[in-house]
């Protein structure tokens, strides 16, 4: 039996062909996001409303490298999903009360840059998630092949 843990797993390169297969090349060439399932399967068990999810998205679109956190201004996320700033800025409180978000602001003499946004809160929530999910993968891939191994024909017997 192919485990999850010892499932030859694509390079980047085939990850990317096969998104191209899937998506057309054009559209993966202008990029594309990493979104863990875990997150939309057990997205009420987060707490995570539509509004949620939407900024959630877009922030991941800016998190590029684990290195270098996210950093779109409230007024990009606000018009990219067609809200008015102070709505994603109550929704951005919201995920950092959650805890699944730290703002790092960046104030100057003059002003202020957008806030960098650490995500590493959500990370560790959806830990657990993906142990639940891994489990729950472990037990289908155990029930599919028992019921692959029940649908065998017999074995054939010698009869005296």
């Amino acid at each position: 039996m192919t485990t999850t843990d010892d499932a030859v797993k694509p390079t980047a390169a085939e990850q990317k062909t096969q998104l191209g297969d899937k998506w057309g090349k054009k559209v993966i060439e202008a990029g594309y996001t990493s979104f863990p399932d875990v997150i939309i399967k057990y997205q009420q068990r987060l707490k995570l409303k539509p509004l949620d999810m939407n900024v959630l998205l877009h922030l991941l679109s800016y998190w590029w490298t684990a290195a270098n956190l996210p950093r779109p201004s409230k007024k990009t996320l606000a018009a990219a999903i067609n809200v008015d700033p102070s709505t994603v800025r109550r929704c951005l409180q919201k995920l950092e009360k959650a805890g699944y978000l730290t703002r790092i602001e960046h104030r100057k003499k003059y002003g202020s840059r957008p806030n960098e946004y650490n995500l590493q809160g959500l990370v560790k929530a959806l830990q657990p998630l993906a142990l639940e999910e891994l489990e729950e993968i472990r037990k289908k891939k155990a029930r599919n092949l028992a019921k692959a191994e029940g649908k065998k024909p017999p074995k054939l017997q010698l009869v005296k």
